[in-house]
């Protein structure tokens, strides 16, 4: 019903501007591309369980994460996989913190040898700690997990059966935010994750075209990324060397070789998110920052690889990009050049805020899907930060560790 809504609106929109014009083109593009993704969530559905049972080799880095290391550590041995064929390297990346003696301690409250840690000794950023796990391993397999995040227990079982396709290069699960309901802002986080996974994901899947498996919680076939190895650790540019956005990044050079990357609704994890409002700016900023780069980067070659999917990587690049520009357009210019308040752009925000809500109220019984409401508009409303992204995109700094 609310995409029909969405759907009128573009119609009521139109008989007010011309299909020629800049706006009724960008009003029909964004709205078709918002709508179709409810459309290609329909018809997605996970990799089946094929019984795939491949040799795994999990892949933690961390730096200055303290105790949450060791959380991480224990799920990763709590999971429901053969200990036979599963490896698991943690990596500490020159942490000034008690890091190093939490994992640790952790380590030794289980058998001797489940676990290895590696010390880099100095600070080398998360790609350099990446890729000392990737080489200590030699696993088919290489699932990479965050150091403030945790795998269900079933969780890997489920997301390696994406891999039982041989045309099938990477592979992420979902993750939920752990501590959802700690604030306003929390709550609004973890309904965007939730609607970011299971209606843009699932739509990008349906292609085998999933443009960043996070690293939190995403799978990679060995074959696919060591070719890509050396490249993708010192990647470079304009000039300057690549800190943030490893994970769109590896998944981007996945793409551009024709490998597939996928999503599995049924592989679950769980992580923090910021619950400070000035760490989770700096936060948006760095991971604005990476999808700037990436963004143009992937639509350049996507065409080639998976002309299906290219036309909405397309729209929603290019879109992304204009969006401050037309936020301003229509909240600022178009008002104060003809007196008309700007109705119908507020109210087509509303019917795309409530499908996401409604849309988050059908598939999960708590009380986040209004945040979802919220949550868009609170979005939206910083979109501007984009401009200061590609601005500071030659900046490497990560902004949530660096002090």
């Amino acid at each position: 019903m609310v995409c029909l809504l969405i759907s009128w609106h573009i119609m009521t929109r139109l008989g007010h501007v011309s299909l020629a014009s800049p706006v009724g083109i960008y009003t029909v593009v964004v709205s078709t591309y918002v709508v179709s993704r409810f459309a290609l969530s329909t018809v997605y559905r996970p990799p089946p369980d094929a019984g795939y049972e491949p040799k795994v080799a999990i892949v933690v880095p961390a730096y200055n994460e303290s105790e949450a290391v060791s959380r991480t550590i224990h799920s990763c041995l709590s999971l429901e996989y053969p200990p036979e064929k599963l490896e698991i390297v943690v990596i500490n990346d020159g942490s000034t913190d008690d890091t190093w003696d939490q994992m640790l301690l952790a380590v030794d409250q289980h058998p001797p040898g489940s676990v290895r840690c590696i010390d880099l000794g100095s600070n080398q950023g998360k790609r350099a700690a990446m890729a000392a796990g990737i080489r200590a391993t030699s696993a088919e397999i290489l699932l990479f997990v965050d150091s403030d995040s945790m795998p269900a227990p079933n969780a890997l079982a489920r997301l390696v059966q994406a891999f039982d396709d041989e045309r099938v290069g990477a592979a992420c699960g979902i993750t939920h935010v752990r501590n959802a309901y700690t604030n306003a802002l929390t709550k609004m986080q973890a309904a965007r994750y939730y609607v970011s996974f299971q209606l843009l994901k699932t739509a990008e899947s349906v292609f085998g075209a999933v443009s960043c498996c996070p690293g939190c919680f995403a799978a990679y076939r060995r074959e696919a990324i060591l070719p890509l190895l050396a490249d993708w650790e010192h990647q470079r540019f304009l000039g300057v060397e690549c800190t943030y956005g490893d994970d769109r990044a590896l998944t981007n050079s996945l793409l551009r070789v024709g490998w597939r990357s996928v999503y599995d609704s049924t592989a679950e994890a769980y992580t923090d998110a910021p619950d400070a409002y000035h760490k989770f700016f700096r936060q948006q900023l760095r991971w604005k920052k990476s999808w700037s780069r990436e963004g143009p980067r992937l639509a350049s070659h996507l065409w080639r690889t998976r002309p299906l999917a290219f036309p909405s990587v397309l729209v929603a690049t290019l879109a992304g990009l204009a969006s401050p520009v037309v936020m301003a357009w229509n909240l600022v210019v178009h008002p104060w050049a003809t007196g008309i308040a700007p109705v119908l752009y507020v109210v087509a925000l509303y019917l795309i805020a409530g499908a996401y809500g409604l849309f988050l109220r059908s598939q999960k019984n708590n009380r986040l899907w209004l945040w979802a409401i919220v949550g868009t508009f609170f979005y939206i409303g910083f979109s501007f930060q984009i401009v200061w992204a590609i601005a500071r995109i030659r900046d490497g700094a990560w902004g949530t560790r660096d002090t």
